[in-house]
Parts: structure tokens; sequence; C-alpha cells
């Protein structure tokens, strides 16, 4: 059986201490070394003890760390890439919070220097264009998405082919949502994470326009 060494050292710390009482008392002198051994051999049991408590901690196994709550569930988002247009690096960012059709800004389009929602208190309260904005949904084809669990609730809504020039988008949106129930994304459609790109200087016609009759883009969203 292996012993440990501090044992060793106390039986022999013992053995000494009995010597000693041995000799002094055959010289015949008083001795009062007991207090001390008792006092040493309670240090030593004190020290076992908390080594013992330490070994059995070590020994236990770690708990169970907390499980983490499951993150809520995004919906499928449907929406429609033009060939022509150029997304920023936030765009999938914004959209993938849709609920039900969500709508930003869209760069150098309609002869604007952006075309897209007007928002007030979180809400959509307009729109900001200059061709034909009287569409029930006067958006870009780039400047909306759509959370896939309301259009496979909307067997009817889709694309009109036999609709008039720029209201296709309004064909699909009007069978969908109602223009206060919008959710604009894209910090509130005060930024411009979509362009429409041509090779070849934009034309701002309508933007000069609109400017001179004090209604020109908003000259704090960066384009």
């Amino acid at each position: 059986m292996k012993l440990k060494l501090k044992n060793v050292f106390l039986a022999y710390f013992l053995v000494s201490i009995a010597g000693l009482l041995y000799a002094l008392v055959q010289l015949g002198q008083p001795c009062d070394c007991l207090p001390p051994l008792r006092a040493a051999a309670e240090q030593l049991r004190q020290k076992d003890l908390r080594i013992s408590q330490l070994q059995a901690d070590l020994r236990r196994p770690p708990p169970a760390p907390a499980q983490p709550p499951e993150p809520e569930a995004l919906p499928t988002i449907y929406v429609v890439t033009p060939t022509y247009a150029r997304y920023g690096l936030w765009y999938a960012q914004e959209m993938r919070w849709t609920r039900g059709v969500s709508v930003w800004p869209v760069g150098l389009v309609g002869g604007l220097r952006f075309e897209g929602p007007r928002v007030q208190d979180g809400r959509v309260v307009g729109f900001h264009t200059a061709w034909e904005p009287n569409r029930p949904f006067p958006v870009d084809m780039a400047g909306f998405a759509v959370a896939l669990p309301l259009l496979l609730a909307k067997p009817n809504a889709q694309f009109d082919a036999t609709a008039p020039r720029g209201h296709l988008e309004s064909s699909l949106l009007s069978h969908l949502v109602d223009p206060r129930d919008l959710e604009p994304r894209a910090a509130n459609c005060t930024r411009v994470l979509v362009w429409h790109t041509r090779t070849e200087k934009p034309k701002m016609k309508q933007e000069e326009q609109l400017q001179r009759q004090g209604r020109g883009s908003d000259p704090a969203v960066e384009v």
C-alpha cells in the first residue's frame, strides 16, 4: 500500500516526539510538549479536510449551461431583383425582418436622386416620386419585399401582365397589403441600399423640376 509522503513525515514527527518524551521521563524532568503536539495534529487534520473538499469539487461535474432561448423564426422572403438594380451590403439584413411587405428607397430612379416611401413615426405616410404619384403603390420593383407566408395566404395575388406601364408593382401589392401597413426598412427609409445602374450619366430632369417646386429629394439622404 502506498503511503503519502505527508503521512510518513507525520509518523516520523510523532516517533521523534515520543522519543523525546521518553528521554525526558527518564531524566525525571516534567514535559509540556503534549498541547503543541495536539495542535500540530489538528492543523494537519484541517489541511487534510480542506484538500479532500477541493478534490471533491474538482471531481464534481460542472453545471450544465443554460440553454439559450430559441431565436424567433423568421419567414422566407420573396423579393424581385431586376437585372438593372444593384444592392448594398446591408440589403439582405434589412429585408430579412419582413413580416408582411417591407419597403425602402431606390437610388437614381424615375429621374430623381432616389424614389421611395416617406415615413413619419415609423409608418409610411406617402411616397417621394415624380412619375404618376397617384399610383396605389408608387414604388420601384427593386424597392419592396414580401414575406412568403403572406404571399401563399393570398393565392389571387400576382403580377398583372396587362397592367399599365408603372402599375405592375401595384397590381401585386394591392392584393397583399394596405399602404398604411407597409414596413419601412433602411432606417425608416433614410438610407439608400439599392440603385438603378446604367452605363451613362443619370438623368435628373424630374429632380430638377421638383427642386424648382421646393419638393426635391432630401439632401440628407446619401445616394
